[in-house]
């Protein structure tokens, strides 16, 4: 029998990444080959994000170019799939729609597909990884779901409810994936701050990273978004203490007008986050902090907007993301009035590139001169320079030999003309 060759192809999150990355080792496990694009797959796996409405587009033009492809098997799977008021008659000519739970299933549910012919099973399937291949770290899933009802997000209603991994499971996978000679693990979550909380009052985020940092050797930690609850005091004197976790958070804050925050269902106000940024620079000086922020929120006035500006000009975060407020059926927000036209949200956004351009700056400015490790990336850019990030999450342009990739490096920091954020680093032997 012929071998079966599979692509997957990812959009979205790290949590979705890191599902993409459990197809993968299942599929291999199982006698499959990885296809080098989705021209040469005999299986394509579409894993679908809905975060906003680009994304289910961009989901669904995926999709349908590989039903235009003959003779493939077309698997549909992700969170634009979870979602109720999906219109399945854009998914069809598609073999198999399949749920997130059933996710590490795939190869199983392709090959028991009596009329593509495909491999039958030959091994059971996992829903842990030990491998993360194209990335230089690895992403390590800890809890799904999440239990905050923010009025915009449709993340909350097709993920479900927070689920945490038994924190065995994930100090056998992080061992695994050291053990494969990766350097950096990246906690990953929906709600990342919720792990624990259904499992027992002794389980949370802190005690679950003081055990994984128990393991030995030459690596790091780093932790995707967090909630700006759930940056406990617990937490940041880990932070401060521990010497493998990075000394980086990503907090969204979304707004930092204290009316958009309502509306929002954020459980803060301005003046709360700025008291959790001021604990965290109190505790770690030069401690990285950046942020998510909306534009476009409905109903967001000029005056809105400002006190957004203001705020951000107050956190001063080293790096922001900005993005546009999209209407997401089965959301509060859906229904809100006074929407704000496209041309004002693309404004607001330059507006804010502007500003966080100069933080990123003044930021790095800050580290000229002084010794960092840098976990290098695998690829090389246009110029031909090598790349990375140091613990504090900026990055770096380097001017050394393929030895150093997937590697963590010392270098003395030199701030150069480069584009913004970008410091040339000369290798230190």
């Amino acid at each position: 029998m012929t071998i079966k060759k599979f692509y997957i192809k990812t959009l979205g999150c790290k949590v979705n990444q890191y599902e993409s990355q459990v197809m993968r080792e299942n599929f291999l496990k199982n006698g499959y080959i990885e296809a080098g694009s989705s021209d040469e797959a005999d299986i394509c796996v579409v894993n679908t994000c809905t975060v906003t409405s680009t994304s289910d587009s961009k989901s669904l033009k995926l999709i349908r170019s590989g039903l235009r492809k003959k003779n493939k098997c077309i698997i549909a799977t992700g969170c634009m799939i979870e979602s109720s008021d999906l219109d399945l008659r854009k998914l069809k000519g598609v073999d198999f729609i399949i749920k997130n739970k059933d996710k590490y299933r795939i190869p199983e549910i392709a090959s028991s597909s009596a009329s593509g012919g495909l491999l039958a099973m030959t091994k059971e399937n996992n829903d842990s990884i030990t491998d993360f291949e194209g990335h230089a770290r690895a992403f390590v899933k800890i809890q799904d779901g999440c239990n905050n009802t923010c009025s915009y997000c449709k993340v909350r209603i097709v993920r479900g409810r927070s689920r945490s991994r038994p924190s065995e499971d994930i100090l056998k996978e992080c061992k695994a994936i050291l053990s494969n000679g990766y350097r950096e693990i990246v906690l990953t979550g929906i709600c990342l701050g919720a792990y624990g909380k259904d499992i027992s009052k002794d389980a949370n985020l802190p005690k679950l990273i003081k055990d994984i940092c128990k393991i030995k050797g030459d690596w790091r930690m780093r932790l995707s978004s967090i909630e700006p609850k759930d940056v406990t005091g617990d937490l940041i004197d880990l932070i401060k203490s521990e010497e493998k976790l990075c000394k980086h958070l990503h907090i969204p804050f979304q707004s930092g007008d204290d009316e958009i925050l309502k509306k929002m269902n954020r459980p803060y106000k301005a003046d709360d986050y700025a008291d959790i940024v001021n604990k965290l620079r109190k505790a770690i000086p030069d401690i990285a902090i950046s942020t998510d922020i909306m534009v476009g929120f409905p109903g967001e006035k000029d005056v809105n907007f400002e006190n957004t500006v203001s705020f951000i000009k107050e956190i001063r975060p080293m790096r922001m993301h900005m993005f546009g407020f999209s209407r997401r059926l089965g959301t509060s927000a859906y229904s809100y009035k006074d929407n704000i036209s496209s041309f004002l949200k693309k404004k607001r956004e330059h507006i804010l590139m502007d500003i966080a351009n100069n933080f990123a700056m003044e930021f790095e400015k800050a580290f000229a001169g002084k010794k960092a490790k840098v976990l290098v990336e695998d690829k090389r850019d246009k110029h031909g320079f090598l790349s990375g990030y140091t613990d504090r999450y900026i990055k770096v342009l380097i001017d050394g030999p393929d030895s150093m990739k997937s590697s963590l490096i010392t270098c003395q920091l030199a701030l150069t003309n480069q584009k913004a954020y970008g410091i040339l680093l000369s290798y230190l032997e």
